[in-house]
Protein backbone atom coordinates (compact mmCIF):
# COMPACT_ATOMS: atom_id res chain seq x y z
CA UNK A 1 0.00 0.00 0.00
CA UNK A 2 1.62 3.35 -0.55
CA UNK A 3 1.02 6.97 -1.26
CA UNK A 4 0.15 6.18 -4.86
CA UNK A 5 -2.81 4.00 -3.84
CA UNK A 6 -4.10 6.27 -1.08
CA UNK A 7 -3.75 9.57 -2.97
CA UNK A 8 -7.52 9.79 -3.57
CA UNK A 9 -8.31 9.29 0.12
CA UNK A 10 -5.91 11.74 1.78
CA UNK A 11 -4.77 15.27 1.05
CA UNK A 12 -1.24 15.92 -0.18
CA UNK A 13 -0.57 17.57 3.24
CA UNK A 14 -1.11 14.16 4.86
CA UNK A 15 2.12 12.84 3.33
CA UNK A 16 5.69 13.37 4.45
CA UNK A 17 8.76 14.13 2.33
CA UNK A 18 9.09 10.41 1.50
CA UNK A 19 5.49 10.36 0.17
CA UNK A 20 4.37 8.21 3.10
CA UNK A 21 1.21 8.86 5.06
CA UNK A 22 1.90 10.80 8.27
CA UNK A 23 0.73 9.39 11.58
CA UNK A 24 -1.96 12.06 11.97
CA UNK A 25 -3.14 14.13 14.92
CA UNK A 26 -5.35 11.40 16.42
CA UNK A 27 -2.42 9.05 16.70
CA UNK A 28 -0.30 11.73 18.36
CA UNK A 29 -3.06 12.35 20.91
CA UNK A 30 -2.93 8.62 21.65
CA UNK A 31 0.84 8.78 22.15
CA UNK A 32 0.50 11.86 24.35
CA UNK A 33 -2.06 10.03 26.50
CA UNK A 34 0.13 6.94 26.73
CA UNK A 35 3.07 9.06 27.88
CA UNK A 36 1.05 10.74 30.64
CA UNK A 37 3.11 9.12 33.43
CA UNK A 38 6.14 11.12 32.23
CA UNK A 39 4.07 14.28 32.01
CA UNK A 40 2.81 13.81 35.58
CA UNK A 41 6.30 13.02 36.84
CA UNK A 42 7.78 16.08 35.15
CA UNK A 43 5.03 18.33 36.46
CA UNK A 44 5.57 17.01 39.99
CA UNK A 45 9.34 17.48 39.75
CA UNK A 46 9.03 20.89 38.18
CA UNK A 47 6.55 22.34 40.62
CA UNK A 48 8.20 20.82 43.71
CA UNK A 49 5.04 21.90 45.47
CA UNK A 50 2.09 19.97 46.81
CA UNK A 51 0.05 20.80 43.67
CA UNK A 52 2.34 18.86 41.35
CA UNK A 53 2.61 15.93 43.72
CA UNK A 54 -1.13 16.11 44.32
CA UNK A 55 -1.89 15.64 40.64
CA UNK A 56 0.52 12.72 40.44
CA UNK A 57 -1.01 11.18 43.58
CA UNK A 58 -4.51 11.63 42.18
CA UNK A 59 -3.66 9.37 39.23
CA UNK A 60 -1.13 7.05 40.90
CA UNK A 61 -1.72 6.27 44.57
CA UNK A 62 1.96 5.56 45.25
CA UNK A 63 5.40 5.90 43.71
CA UNK A 64 5.49 2.18 42.94
CA UNK A 65 2.43 2.53 40.66
CA UNK A 66 4.02 5.53 38.94
CA UNK A 67 7.23 3.57 38.41
CA UNK A 68 5.27 0.69 36.90
CA UNK A 69 3.38 3.14 34.68
CA UNK A 70 6.66 4.61 33.44
CA UNK A 71 7.94 1.12 32.65
CA UNK A 72 4.65 0.32 30.90
CA UNK A 73 5.30 3.14 28.43
CA UNK A 74 8.36 1.43 26.97
CA UNK A 75 6.40 0.11 23.95
CA UNK A 76 5.16 3.66 23.22
CA UNK A 77 8.75 4.90 23.44
CA UNK A 78 9.71 2.22 20.89
CA UNK A 79 6.97 3.60 18.63
CA UNK A 80 8.41 7.12 18.96
CA UNK A 81 11.86 5.75 18.12
CA UNK A 82 10.41 4.09 14.98
CA UNK A 83 8.66 7.31 14.02
CA UNK A 84 11.92 9.27 14.36
CA UNK A 85 13.86 6.67 12.33
CA UNK A 86 11.10 6.18 9.73
CA UNK A 87 13.07 6.89 6.58
CA UNK A 88 14.25 4.85 3.59
CA UNK A 89 17.28 3.52 5.48
CA UNK A 90 15.34 2.90 8.69
CA UNK A 91 16.35 -0.72 9.07
CA UNK A 92 14.45 -3.91 9.80
CA UNK A 93 13.81 -3.22 13.48
CA UNK A 94 12.31 0.19 12.74
CA UNK A 95 10.18 -1.30 9.97
CA UNK A 96 8.97 -4.07 12.27
CA UNK A 97 8.02 -1.65 15.05
CA UNK A 98 6.31 0.72 12.60
CA UNK A 99 4.34 -1.98 10.79
CA UNK A 100 3.21 -3.34 14.18
CA UNK A 101 2.51 0.11 15.59
CA UNK A 102 -1.14 -0.62 16.40
CA UNK A 103 -0.09 -3.66 18.42
CA UNK A 104 2.72 -1.71 20.15
CA UNK A 105 0.38 1.11 21.19
CA UNK A 106 -2.37 -1.34 22.20
CA UNK A 107 0.13 -3.18 24.39
CA UNK A 108 1.02 0.09 26.11
CA UNK A 109 -2.68 0.79 26.70
CA UNK A 110 -3.22 -2.72 28.11
CA UNK A 111 -0.26 -2.28 30.44
CA UNK A 112 -1.78 1.04 31.52
CA UNK A 113 -4.98 -0.81 32.47
CA UNK A 114 -2.96 -3.38 34.41
CA UNK A 115 -1.32 -0.58 36.41
CA UNK A 116 -4.75 0.49 37.67
CA UNK A 117 -5.27 -2.97 39.17
CA UNK A 118 -1.82 -3.40 40.75
CA UNK A 119 -2.77 -1.64 44.02
CA UNK A 120 -5.75 -4.00 44.33
CA UNK A 121 -3.43 -6.97 44.08
CA UNK A 122 -1.02 -5.57 46.66
CA UNK A 123 -3.51 -4.12 49.16
CA UNK A 124 -7.03 -5.45 49.57
CA UNK A 125 -8.14 -2.18 51.21
CA UNK A 126 -7.49 -0.21 48.03
CA UNK A 127 -10.27 0.40 45.55
CA UNK A 128 -10.34 1.85 42.06
CA UNK A 129 -11.28 5.52 42.15
CA UNK A 130 -12.85 7.59 39.39
CA UNK A 131 -9.46 8.48 37.86
CA UNK A 132 -8.63 4.77 37.60
CA UNK A 133 -11.91 4.08 35.82
CA UNK A 134 -11.21 7.02 33.51
CA UNK A 135 -7.78 5.54 32.72
CA UNK A 136 -9.40 2.20 31.91
CA UNK A 137 -11.97 3.88 29.64
CA UNK A 138 -9.30 5.98 27.90
CA UNK A 139 -7.10 2.92 27.38
CA UNK A 140 -9.98 0.96 25.87
CA UNK A 141 -10.69 3.94 23.58
CA UNK A 142 -7.01 3.99 22.56
CA UNK A 143 -7.08 0.28 21.72
CA UNK A 144 -10.25 0.64 19.67
CA UNK A 145 -8.88 3.67 17.84
CA UNK A 146 -5.52 2.20 16.89
CA UNK A 147 -7.06 -1.14 15.91
CA UNK A 148 -10.04 0.18 13.93
CA UNK A 149 -9.03 3.53 12.43
CA UNK A 150 -8.44 3.29 8.67
CA UNK A 151 -6.04 6.27 8.85
CA UNK A 152 -3.93 4.51 11.49
CA UNK A 153 -3.91 1.24 9.53
CA UNK A 154 -2.88 3.07 6.35
CA UNK A 155 -0.12 5.01 8.13
CA UNK A 156 1.35 1.83 9.63
CA UNK A 157 1.20 0.09 6.27
CA UNK A 158 3.19 2.89 4.64
CA UNK A 159 6.98 2.89 5.08
CA UNK A 160 9.51 4.75 2.90
CA UNK A 161 11.19 2.53 0.35
CA UNK A 162 14.87 2.78 -0.48
CA UNK A 163 15.66 3.97 -3.95
CA UNK A 164 17.11 1.19 -6.04
CA UNK A 165 20.14 2.37 -7.91
CA UNK A 166 19.99 1.42 -11.60
CA UNK A 167 23.57 0.89 -12.72
CA UNK A 168 23.21 -1.03 -15.97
Amino acid sequence: MGARVMSKVYSYKDYDKYLCLKAGPGLWLVVLYLLHPYILLLSALRSRQREGAGLKNLVYPDDFSLTLAILATIPALCFIYAWIKRNPGGGDTVKYIWRNGAMVLSLTALLNVAIVFVPLLLDFKHNIHIIGWAQIAASVAVILYVQLSPRVKDAFADFPVEKVSDHS
